[in-house]
């Protein structure tokens, strides 16, 4: 079913909220990157204030990012 978060081991992109510690807490997983970033302003509205990120697991790198704190 297109758009269902993966949890697959195989999955490249990430969404999390990204706490006032630095730590990183993993939301869902995605194979495809237009499934992630469809979904990523659903789970945002669902932590206001809170910042919410899609990265790439492979590259380590902050695709897009909402505001929070």
């Amino acid at each position: 079913m297109a758009g269902k978060a993966s949890l697959a081991l195989d999955a490249i992109y990430d969404i999390l909220i990204l706490d006032a510690d630095g730590q990183h807490l993993e939301l869902e997983s995605f194979k495809d990157l237009d499934t992630a970033r469809r979904r990523l302003p659903a789970l945002a509205a669902q932590y206001p204030g809170i910042k919410v990120a899609l990265w790439n697991r492979h590259t380590r790198v902050i695709l897009a990012e909402t505001e929070g704190y």
